[in-house]
């Protein structure tokens, strides 16, 4: 299922652990779609950020990087080589910085059917990607359209569009000659059910091993 409708505003502070539907912790500073000072419930935010910046390696399964261990932690990289569209296939650095949950009601907004939105919340995913060898991305890079948002194990529902894009994150249809080094911001929105325990980020090619970071 796909959604085509803008966001709102985002809410609430998310701790690791607790259900997403019991976290209503206002907060007066800004959210990606909120404005700052603005205490009402449409202007908190939940955010599960950022750590370190380290290189890890690919997973096997959901869950389960290749070596083993326990899967990434936001802010830790991926590094893989991916075959755009355009047929250059240079190698990314991958790291998923955080995860915003917005409320009910922009769960409401979003979808085309306010009941096909029932008992959904919104999770933006914010994953930065660096170019760090290999072709010039010319134009239209789809890396960042193959990161997807899991909750309690089950994929969400992706909202497509461009009016509910966060503050901060880069268009991909507008980058260009993306080079060596150049680092963007890249966001996708998923519907998940606003009572779900376990977030999990999870970037991966079609036939490929996947990244997977908790949440």
């Amino acid at each position: 299922m796909e959604f085509h409708l803008p966001l709102t505003k985002t809410t609430w502070l998310l701790r690791a652990g607790a259900p997403v539907a019991v976290l209503a912790l206002a907060l007066t500073a800004c959210g990606p779609f909120g404005e700052k000072g603005d205490t009402s419930e449409n202007a908190r935010h939940t955010s599960r950020s950022d750590v370190t910046d380290g290189h890890q390696g690919g997973a096997q399964k959901v869950g389960m990087r290749s070596d083993g261990e326990r899967p990434l932690q936001p802010g830790q990289a991926g590094t893989r080589a991916f075959k755009e569209d355009t047929g250059v296939e240079p190698t990314y650095r991958i790291a998923v910085r955080k995860v915003d949950i917005g409320t009910a009601a922009e769960a409401k907004a979003l979808a085309p059917d306010p009941a096909d939105a029932e008992g959904m919340v919104p999770a933006v995913a914010y994953v930065k990607y660096t170019h760090l060898r290999g072709a010039t991305v010319k134009e239209f890079p789809r890396v960042g359209d193959y990161a997807e948002v899991y909750a309690d194990g089950r994929r969400g529902a992706k909202v497509t569009g461009t009016a509910g894009r966060p503050k901060g994150c880069a268009d991909p249809d507008e980058i260009k000659n993306w080079r060596n080094g150049q680092s963007y911001l890249l966001c996708n929105t998923f519907l998940i059910p606003a009572r779900a325990r376990s977030v999990k980020v999870m970037w991966t090619e079609i036939g490929g091993k996947p990244f997977v970071w908790t949440f």
